[in-house]
């Protein structure tokens, strides 16, 4: 496991941060690793949305639109038992 050390925290936070600790019932050390662990699991979801997002940018959209998929949706399903051809039961 890493080690990681933080210096000049404003006595402020340090004291916020032993309180918060201490409000469940953890030892500073212990309260900061799983705050580390939050934030790394953050960063991660930050940067797959970034790449997702770079992705679909990048295709530019393929002309998807809302109304196609349901149209596809729709084809792909067929009418909805006892409907015949009459779509407007489906809400």
């Amino acid at each position: 496991m890493a080690t990681i050390q933080i210096r000049n925290v404003r006595d402020e936070d340090y004291q916020a941060l032993r309180q918060a600790a201490e409000a469940e019932g953890k030892s500073l050390q212990a309260y900061m690793q799983e705050q580390a662990s939050v934030l790394a699991r953050r960063a991660k979801k930050r940067a797959a949305f970034h790449t997702v997002r770079s992705a679909v940018a990048d295709d530019g959209g393929g002309g998807v639109s809302t109304d196609s998929i349901v149209a596809d949706l729709d084809a792909i399903r067929g009418p909805w038992p006892g409907d015949g051809s009459d779509s407007s039961a489906r809400g």
